[in-house]
């Protein structure tokens, strides 16, 4: 079901998802349900990626403020499974090859999103984190 860097075919934007071992342990962890709907979840958001970026920012937030050094913007986001369950992921556009990656970080109950985004931003962008305020 979960497969790493494949593109989708024939479509005009191809979307290529990517997955961490975590994601995939957290993945197994959960129900079949659960595992369904994520599926479901991240299908939809393919969709919206590839006809409606409008759509897909509404829909994905960012919980916490990452600002980085250099005026550079995070592509980490996080994604809503129903009401229980969380999707920590990257989107990057790569032009050279037209396409869209996906990372898949995380996959999370909501009440362990706000330190899980953390431990992935701190992970993925290390000292390149502008820290002031209230920013992660």
């Amino acid at each position: 079901m979960w497969r790493d860097a494949v593109p989708t075919s024939a479509e005009p934007i191809a979307i290529t998802e990517q997955t961490t071992p975590e994601f995939r342990n957290d993945l197994h962890r959960l129900s079949s349900e659960d595992r369904t709907r994520v599926a479901v979840a991240l299908r939809r958001s393919y969709d919206l990626l590839r006809n409606n970026r409008g759509g897909f920012s509404a829909r994905a937030k960012r919980p916490q403020a990452i600002h980085l050094k250099g005026g550079f913007s995070s592509s980490l986001y996080s994604l809503g499974v129903g009401r229980d369950i969380r999707l920590i992921l990257a989107v990057d556009e790569d032009p050279v090859f037209a396409q869209t990656l996906v990372t898949l970080f995380r996959a999370v109950h909501h009440n362990e999103l706000d330190r899980a985004y953390r431990s992935v931003a701190s992970c993925l962008y290390r000292n390149q984190i502008q820290r002031n305020g209230g920013s992660l």
